[in-house]
């Protein structure tokens, strides 16, 4: 959380802003015969304290089956290459559009002002905030049409396409919250997934 500067820590909260708790949320990472791989432990934003008016829009669009389909039919037809990414610290790194506190749960942190809970201002998106969604998706939006200069479609909003679908050359990309799947030419995959 450092590294990806998602809060600052605050002294004090100013007079009227919105301010939520947090806590820490625990669990076990299975492997894939059952056996556990590790404890996994991770700090979330407690939204459900956020109430209407402190926060903006919080839907953001999914793929259906249909979509996933479309990509590995045409991946099967042209004999494309398919890539399937997974962003494991996405909501980490997506700037918040509106200004929120926090009171961070009792630990050892690094706290400039000696508190025993101290305050923080969230400066990136974090699970647990009801609006995470909805800004991770803007900035995937963001990225996928105006750096990647690809288009949107308007019956899928979460599939993204560059030009006409019938031709063998182009690109089709369905987005799932934090797993993106690329199906097009081994040149177009492998340039995306390593700008992505």
């Amino acid at each position: 959380m450092e590294s990806h500067e998602v809060f600052t820590f605050v002294q004090k909260v100013p007079e009227g802003a919105s301010m939520i708790g947090s806590r820490w949320v625990m669990g076990r990472k299975l492997m894939a015969n059952g056996t556990m791989d590790k404890w996994k432990v991770q700090l979330v934003g407690r939204g459900d304290f956020k109430k209407p008016g402190d926060y903006n829009d919080i839907t953001s669009p999914v793929n259906d089956c249909a979509s996933i389909r479309l990509a590995f039919g045409r991946a099967a037809r042209h004999n494309f290459d398919i890539a399937v990414l997974d962003i494991p610290t996405a909501f980490l790194g997506c700037p918040l559009h509106e200004t929120l506190y926090m009171r961070l749960p009792d630990g050892e942190w690094p706290n400039p002002y000696a508190q025993t809970r101290p305050l923080v201002k969230i400066n990136t998106t974090l699970y647990g905030i009801k609006q995470v969604n909805r800004e991770y998706y803007e900035e995937v939006f963001d990225f996928i049409v105006d750096d990647l200069n690809l288009q949107a479609s308007i019956a899928a909003p979460g599939v993204f396409f560059g030009g006409n679908l019938d031709e063998a050359n182009r690109v089709l990309i369905p987005v799932y919250v934090h797993d993106i799947l690329i199906s097009g030419t081994v040149v177009f995959v492998a340039s995306i997934a390593f700008r992505l």
